[in-house]
């Protein structure tokens, strides 16, 4: 009997994690030719106001 093959399912795993990641981005940057998407568009405080 064959041993699974755990770092292959570990790479195909982390391979679709990544795609999914991706894809997400893609799909939530909405500005075409953007040299920072993952950049934020207004300035987030550090520390919330209370």
């Amino acid at each position: 009997m064959a041993k699974p093959n755990y770092r292959h399912a570990k790479k195909q795993k982390e391979a679709t994690r990544k795609a999914r990641q991706d894809a997400k981005q893609q799909r939530r940057s909405n500005v075409p030719g953007a040299d920072a998407p993952d950049l934020p568009v207004e300035p987030v405080p550090a520390k919330p106001v209370a």
